[in-house]
């Protein structure tokens, strides 16, 4: 039995492995018929093999019902959230249509490339505890899914490469280890249920969130961590059942963890009265300087008004955030306009400065933490 187990698991990979190789060159010519076709029904394939397998008495598989609730409840959560933002940063039109037939279309080249992904990630987890086997089908898993014909085309511009990177791949990546984790400690059946309903809901609705780069990849990310710590935190209560005391203290734990990770996400996202952001230049020395961060607070309309003299300001011009220091004030026809200048500078900036331009008033910064992402500012050579 082991050796005839041994062997499918093999023969499974040896497939699913020759397929990979035959997908990416028709993914990289965005192949229309491979993916709406093709796709489809080779994961319709896999999904009734490994059902007749099942049947067969090779594999049963080990449904934890009790994490259908979960998942579902978890799913709602994150979709609820993700429509949420969007009246924070706007919605847009779905890319899907939505007569019958296109949605039962979108349903079929969308969902069961996802069920096979899953069945066989479970057939071979529950198979073999070999960890050589477990990595190979995390990565095989994440090649299938990536969209290698967005990655060639933006090869040339770093900067966009990055952005996909952060808001797609890395989301891929994490997501798979997780799911290669539910399914080793038998909760297969929420990856299903859990991926199955989130896209569902968004091939369904005719429209959605239009989040930026940075929003998007630091929500998928931050599901990924929520669910990993409610899961490890179940698992952990049920190996120690009987130390309540261990158990109190694991739970505040996660708790303080999941906390402080929405409160991080929130605060880079600007969702507080106070937001960070990362100095490019020196010309406000010697007060801070490059790779620095200004913690600044936001005003209401009224404070904005009442901005001193010898304030250190956020303000935008060209979609570019400046931080520098008020040394006028011109009251003219009604309208006030700031004069700033950086420290460093010897005049003053030549434009006057708006009011609807001004983000904030600098409250502190912090020593270099920027860095990186000063970095990556002149790694894409973005303009000053």
């Amino acid at each position: 039995m082991k050796v005839t187990k041994n062997l499918k698991n093999k023969g499974l990979l040896l497939i699913i492995t020759i397929y990979l190789l035959i997908k990416i060159p028709f993914t990289i010519k965005n192949n229309i018929l491979f993916t709406n076709i093709v796709n489809p029904i080779f994961w319709i394939c896999i999904f009734i093999y490994v059902i007749l397998d099942m049947k067969k008495g090779y594999f049963r598989f080990n449904i934890n019902r009790k994490y259908c609730v979960p998942a579902i409840i978890i799913s709602f959560i994150n979709i609820c959230i993700y429509f949420y933002l969007g009246f924070i940063f706007g919605f847009s039109k779905s890319m899907y249509k939505h007569s019958i037939y296109a949605m039962l279309q979108n349903f079929v080249i969308q969902l069961f490339p996802i069920i096979g992904l899953e069945f066989t990630r479970e057939l071979i987890m529950a198979r073999n505890k070999n960890k050589f086997l477990i990595l190979y089908i995390t990565v095989l898993l994440i090649l299938l899914e990536l969209n290698f014909n967005t990655i060639i085309n933006l090869i040339i511009n770093k900067e966009e490469l990055f952005k996909y990177i952060c808001s797609t791949i890395i989301p891929i990546i994490a997501s798979s280890i997780l799911y290669t984790y539910l399914a080793l400690k038998s909760c297969y059946i929420f990856n299903l249920i859990y991926r199955i309903f989130t896209i569902a809901v968004i091939l369904i609705m005719p429209i959605i969130p239009k989040l930026d780069w940075f929003v998007l990849g630091s929500l998928k990310l931050l599901s990924i961590v929520v669910i990993y710590l409610l899961f490890k935190y179940e698992l952990i209560k049920e190996k120690s059942i009987k130390k309540k005391r261990t158990d109190f203290y694991a739970k505040i734990t996660y708790l303080l963890a999941l906390t402080l990770a929405v409160m991080l996400i929130c605060f880079m996202l600007g969702s507080f009265k106070y937001e960070p952001i990362s100095i490019l230049s020196n010309s406000m020395q010697p007060k801070f300087g490059i790779g620095d961060v200004v913690i600044f607070e936001k005003l209401s309309e009224a404070e904005l008004k009442e901005i001193p003299i010898g304030a250190i300001i956020v303000y935008s011009v060209n979609e570019k955030n400046i931080v520098h220091r008020v040394v006028d004030i011109i009251k003219t026809n009604g309208e006030i306009l700031y004069k700033t200048k950086g420290d460093r500078n010897n005049l003053p900036d030549a434009n006057l400065v708006q009011i609807e331009k001004i983000q904030g008033i600098y409250k502190l910064h912090l020593k270099y933490i920027g860095f990186p992402s000063v970095c990556l500012y002149y790694f894409f050579n973005l303009e000053r």
